[in-house]
């Protein structure tokens, strides 16, 4: 993400506007409830409980967030309880909430998606921290094994050759010229001596590096990769169970919804649990990342085994920084310039003919690969290939992995939210839900209306003295004959009371119950 930003950042490293937020978290010991210092001390016991303190705090949201959906449960479950009869609700209620539960359902899936990009900008972080430190082992082994080489070469072969012609000049039997041979052997084993003694220093400190960070970043792939792996499974099982849902608001299915609020409480659990230890890492990382010279200083002081301003060049590499390696550089390259110039000149006064031409040519070729390798070994040296991994760490660590994670977090807040939502959506129905004390056979004509008005409506009026017609008429209150014992006064009866309207008639009670209106075959 930071190469977008701009290119040249890879030269020096810019603290990140969300690092600098994240460290600006209070950090406060959760024994005494004390502020202690924001930086970067994971060594300290104060340190560990404020990151401690802060994790904590999703904990506490997770146990508000489970009593609060128990409190819900519970009103909703004791209200369906205390009313007298089942209500059924309308349909424009059910299907607004069928909607709204679909909704939250889809709004649960585009957060999860944030949540998949998060965990792949994270791991790529990682991956390049890991790269980083991986290619800071390499170029302080490197440097390393080229010192050690060039010292070999020095000490075995160049001093062999050294002392092989001695041995021939010592048998020359020209007194003057056999001193002059002498004098410039001795000369030439001085300067490569010298040369061996200025880059044994730099063999000294690369030998007392114990970073071990290969083995460490190895170790880091190995926790990113079961980290990766295992939040690409709970976000993908996180997707079914909202593509559960989804079919379970759209079915109705009572089984459906039971197990979705099951495993919509467990998987809150594990967000909350997971956006716990995202904060711990989150502001740990924040408060390097704000100044991370320091605590590399620290480290290095203690554990690395190098003089602190050696570390100091190699973390700033201003453009006027002197390399504390130079002086023995410049002196290892002016002994190797005079070995070669005194190489020459006993290669003149030997002449052709002597017997050490053939040592001296050795030896020529010697100096011209220790000389390539001098060369090689002053550019690895030098701060540029070390700081531009360092920064290419940080900004791994800073940029990449701080932002993956905050989209993490970012999916993790809204969707355990919209979790929770789905859980008081989909539990209520299911526990508040009371069946009828009868079965009721909705397809019965003489069922009263689901409208209460309508029901009113017609109680009242079958109350009502001045809606009955004989009432209206004078001629005194109905009297419901008998027709099994006079079959023509029944049919005179119906004569005279054409208008009669029988559902007007008080019910007669059975078992407890009130009976339904005369059917029209029985009328």
């Amino acid at each position: 993400m930071w190469q977008l930003v701009s290119y040249s950042w890879r030269s020096n490293y810019t603290v990140y506007w969300l690092t600098e937020w994240y460290h600006s978290w209070p950090h406060i010991k959760y024994q005494s409830f004390e502020t202690v210092d924001d930086s970067f001390q994971p060594d300290q016991e104060e340190y560990r409980q404020a990151l401690l303190f802060l994790a904590s705090i999703p904990l506490a949201w997770l146990i508000l967030t489970i009593l609060v959906i128990f409190v819900y449960c519970c009103y909703g479950f004791f209200r369906r309880r205390r009313s007298r009869s089942p209500t059924r609700p309308s349909r424009t209620k059910s299907a607004a909430k069928t909607w709204g539960l679909a909704i939250v359902a889809l709004l649960s899936l585009s957060f999860i998606i944030v949540g998949f990009y998060g965990n792949e900008e994270t791991s790529t972080g990682v991956n390049r921290l890991t790269n980083a430190a991986k290619d800071v082992d390499v170029t302080i082994n490197e440097v390393s094994t080229q010192v050690n080489k060039i010292i070999a070469t020095y000490k075995n072969d160049i001093s062999t050759n050294i002392d092989n012609l001695n041995k021939i000049f010592m048998n020359e039997q020209d007194r003057q010229k056999r001193n002059e041979l002498l004098a410039l052997t001795e000369n030439l084993n001085r300067y490569t001596y010298s040369r061996a003694d200025n880059v044994s220093r730099i063999s000294t400190d690369a030998d007392s590096v114990k970073l071990n960070l290969t083995s460490k970043a190895d170790d880091l792939e190995k926790y990113e990769y079961f980290r990766w792996l295992g939040t690409i499974v709970l976000l993908s099982l996180e997707i079914i169970v909202c593509l559960i849902a989804l079919c379970a608001v759209g079915k109705g299915s009572r089984c459906l919804l039971v197990f979705v609020s099951v495993t919509c409480f467990f998987f809150i659990i594990l967000i909350w649990c997971r956006m716990g230890i995202e904060i711990f890492i989150t502001v740990g990382a924040s408060d390097f990342c704000v100044d991370p010279n320091t605590y590399v200083l620290s480290y290095t002081d203690g554990n690395a085994g190098v003089d602190q301003d050696v570390v100091l060049y190699y973390l700033t590499c201003y453009p006027n920084s002197q390399n504390p390696y130079g002086t023995s550089l410049r002196d290892a390259q002016q002994a190797e310039t005079l070995a070669e110039a005194t190489l020459e000149n006993i290669e003149k006064l030997a002449g052709p003919q002597s017997d050490a031409v053939e040592i001296l040519n050795k030896l020529d070729k010697t100096f011209q690969s220790t000389s390539l390798q001098l060369q090689n070994l002053v550019a690895s040296v030098n701060c540029n290939t070390l700081k531009t991994d360092y920064v290419i760490g940080l900004y791994s660590t800073c940029y990449d992995t701080i932002t993956g994670i905050s989209f993490m977090m970012i999916g993790s807040i809204l969707s355990g939210i919209f979790f929770t939502v789905l859980i008081s959506s989909c539990t209520l129905p299911i526990i508040a839900k009371r069946k009828a004390d009868y079965e009721v056979d909705r397809e019965d004509p003489f069922l009263p209306p689901d409208n209460p008005s309508a029901t009113l409506e017609r109680f009242s009026r079958r109350n009502d003295p001045s809606r009955s017609p004989q009432r209206q008429s004078g001629l005194g209150s109905p009297t419901i004959p008998d027709y099994n014992r006079d079959p023509s006064f029944a049919a005179s009866s119906v004569a005279y009371n054409q208008d009669y309207r029988y559902e007007d008639d008080p019910l007669i009670r059975r078992h407890g119950h009130d009976s339904p209106p005369p059917s029209y075959a029985y009328m």
